[in-house]
């Protein structure tokens, strides 16, 4: 099962070095380097734009801040799926004129590349190449978003146990606010794909009050949605009518549009499940969306549900639902990962 945890997607960004926060009103006046991370985090779009436009510019330089915009690069090229960018940013980053200047970076660039390899579905190098970045942590947090990934990877790659494995070896005294929500988070969704809908239920409400005490109410509003998957499949309809009911009109502008589908299908199975049947408004509707809810990361709930109604021959699991049409190089990360 792919389902990937739409909050609690890969973390590509959180160890990028020397991280400084600016906006978009000082902006101008940052350097190139800052500038670009600013832009790779935010608007990778225009981050890829801007370093086109001064690109012949860093190869006249071997310095600190010519990496730094080499890996804010990689991150937008990852987060914008440009494969062939990507590729050529690494081998600029290989460069021997940069030697002096890698080394604090390679952690960032090692999980960006397995992070890319995992959201290509090519799973086997993204698991190496996790590994690989074990290696190369500073710090406790890059330990953890590594672990994090590689858990995230075992849960796509149909390994659910070995990704649970993975979850309870995070120290999580070492977080706090979305950091923390966003872990819970992916152990809820493990725990989904688990079966265990009790625990999913409590990762779920414990990352909301995360995301809640943080300021971060679009993705307590987004977890919501998560939540009343799991209340369903636990049955735990008390539960489901408490928390939809903190999702009114006005939450439709935190939601993206792919949870809105899935939230409407929500309805709708949890009237069917008070009628005792599936009702055929349900499964069209349940037909004509699984691509969606695939993409969106709700695959296992939406199964999971249909089997309570043995209704599983609703929906196709024909794997070329997604397809992936570029491979990316299965030796991006060979020359700092044996193996890899």
């Amino acid at each position: 099962m792919k389902y990937i945890g739409v909050l609690a997607a890969f973390i590509l960004y959180l160890a990028i070095h020397k991280v400084v926060a600016i906006d978009s009103v000082n902006i101008e006046q940052e350097s190139d380097s800052e500038k670009i991370k600013y832009l790779s985090l935010n608007y990778p779009e225009k981050a890829i734009e801007f370093y086109k436009q001064n690109a012949s510019k860093h190869l006249l330089h071997s310095n600190e801040e010519t990496m730094s915009v080499y890996a804010s690069v990689l991150i937008a090229a990852s987060n914008s799926h440009n494969i062939d960018l990507m590729e050529e940013v690494i081998g600029l980053i290989a460069d021997d004129r940069l030697d002096s200047f890698r080394k604090p970076y390679l952690f960032t660039i090692i999980n960006v590349i397995g992070v890319s390899y995992a959201m290509n579905m090519q799973y086997t190098h993204a698991i190496k190449t996790h590994k690989c970045a074990l290696n190369h942590t500073n710090s406790h947090l890059e330990k953890m978003i590594s672990k994090v990934n590689l858990a995230i990877t075992y849960r796509m790659h149909n390994q659910p146990a070995l990704s649970y494995q993975i979850l309870q070896t995070i120290d999580e005294a070492i977080l706090n606010g979305r950091r923390a929500a966003g872990v819970l988070v992916e152990k809820g969704n493990t725990a989904m794909v688990l079966g265990e809908f009790d625990s999913a239920v409590r990762a779920y409400k414990a990352a909301r009050v995360q995301y809640l005490n943080g300021g971060h109410h679009r993705n307590a509003m987004r977890v919501v949605v998560h939540l009343l998957g799991a209340a369903l499949l636990d049955e735990r309809y008390k539960l489901f009518d408490v928390s939809r009911k903190k999702l009114d009109p006005q939450s439709s502008t935190y939601l993206t549009e792919n949870e809105l589908t899935y939230l409407k299908w929500l309805d709708l199975i949890y009237q069917s499940i008070q009628d005792n049947q599936i009702s055929e408004l349900a499964a069209t509707y349940t037909s004509n969306n699984f691509a969606v809810f695939i993409e969106a990361g709700f695959q296992a709930p939406v199964e999971s549900l249909l089997k309570k109604f043995k209704a599983q021959h609703i929906v196709s699991h024909d794997p070329s639902t997604t397809n992936i049409v570029t491979k990316i190089d299965d030796k991006l990360a060979h020359g700092w990962c044996d193996g890899a």
